[in-house]
């Protein structure tokens, strides 16, 4: 399967994942939004390392959030976010759980292309109910200048 199909994939199963998987609710009045990247980065853990190509975050208006990893595998976290004092483009990350609530939970920082539609970096530690620890290294390509 090639690289362009596992995207789709994975973005069609986000999208139907979005509709589906509950909400936490938190309140904060936030925008919503939702950035992508294609890139390179890491989920690593002491039994395995994958090679993530691309990531997709939904940022909702109710503070919660759903982010989709691509890589052999796809990894999927929910859980709520804030913006971060220092800087708009820094997103705070809490991860409350995975494709099951409570299933891991962690946290992480997501900082964003100062248009906010694209990521630029994703760093996330989260523990498994059976006690793996699990790190998310990404950083997004650089988008290439207009001609």
């Amino acid at each position: 399967m090639n690289r362009l199909e596992r995207m789709m994939q994975c973005l069609m199963l986000v999208l139907i994942a979005g509709f589906i998987l509950p909400v936490c609710a938190q309140s904060q009045r936030s925008e919503s939004l939702t950035a992508t990247g294609k890139g390179h980065g890491k989920i690593s853990s002491v039994v395995d390392e994958r090679e993530i190509t691309s990531a997709l975050i939904f940022l909702r208006e109710d503070g919660t959030f759903l982010i989709a990893l691509c890589a052999e595998i796809q990894l999927q976290a929910e859980g709520t976010w804030k913006t971060s004092t220092s800087s708009p483009e820094e997103i705070l990350l809490k991860i409350t759980g995975g494709a099951l609530k409570g299933e891991m939970t962690g946290s992480g920082k997501l900082l964003l292309t100062s248009d906010r539609q694209s990521i630029k970096e994703l760093a996330i530690k989260v523990k498994t109910v059976d006690g793996l620890d699990i790190t998310v290294t990404f950083v997004g390509d650089r988008p290439q200048p207009p001609e």
